[in-house]
């Protein structure tokens, strides 16, 4: 891992900022990431406009997702891959717009070099889980006519918010699980399918906490 360290750095030219992020970022995660996309174009690929409506559908995915925030994608693929990237999705909602105007195009540039820089710590699969949506219309339908400064006060006005709230969410789901799971450990004496089977036996008897405990087991299976 040491080797692909030096290599990058070498090749990526990295800024001091990014050379602390790269070194601070663990060496699993590394691994697992330059592994799974060798380079930028295949990050590009996967987190791209085109699996916006899959992020859609999956917005726990997107939050829990393995993968760069965008500090870390500079610091993986080099110096600008966040800009470059950024400039993607803004594209892609551009493209979808009514606005062709030359002077909003060439604005989008200066846009996605701003707006990079102010959500670096960030992940991707959450940014695109914000474009995804607002492409769809839920940030008042101001897709329909680009302005890349309704996208900026989209995202921090109201998507950061929606995702505290959601992300709670998922946690209060997470540790409520595992309090469950651990509700149906088998009492010493008991194997998992003999316990099961006195659950059983009880929630038939009436015993209504029997009955949840299996209920809530049968749901996290």
């Amino acid at each position: 891992m040491g080797t692909i360290g030096a290599v990058i750095q070498a090749s990526r030219k990295l800024t001091p900022t990014l050379l602390a992020c790269y070194n601070n970022i663990s060496e699993t995660s590394k691994k697992a990431w330059l592994t799974k996309w060798k380079d930028r174009s295949e990050v590009e690929r996967v987190f791209s406009p085109t699996q916006w409506g899959y992020t859609l559908q999956n917005p726990e995915k997107a939050y829990m997702a393995d993968c760069p925030s965008l500090m870390q994608y500079d610091a993986l693929y080099g110096h600008g891959s966040s800009e470059y990237w950024i400039d993607i999705q803004v594209s892609g909602i551009f493209g979808a717009s009514n606005s062709k105007e030359k002077g909003v195009a060439d604005g989008i540039r200066i846009f996605c070099q701003s707006f990079a820089s102010q959500v670096k710590a960030y992940k991707l699969s959450e940014l695109m889980l914000f474009f995804a949506r607002y492409k769809a219309g839920k940030y008042d339908n101001s897709f329909a006519s680009f302005d890349a400064r309704r996208i900026g006060n989209a995202f921090f006005k109201e998507f950061r918010s929606e995702r505290n709230y959601e992300l709670d969410a998922i946690n209060r789901k997470r540790i409520q699980n595992e309090i469950e799971n651990r509700r149906f450990t088998p009492p010493e004496g008991y194997s998992s399918l003999s316990w099961y089977n006195e659950l059983k036996r009880r929630a038939e008897s009436g015993d209504a906490e029997s009955k949840q405990i299996i209920d809530l087991w049968k749901k996290s299976e």
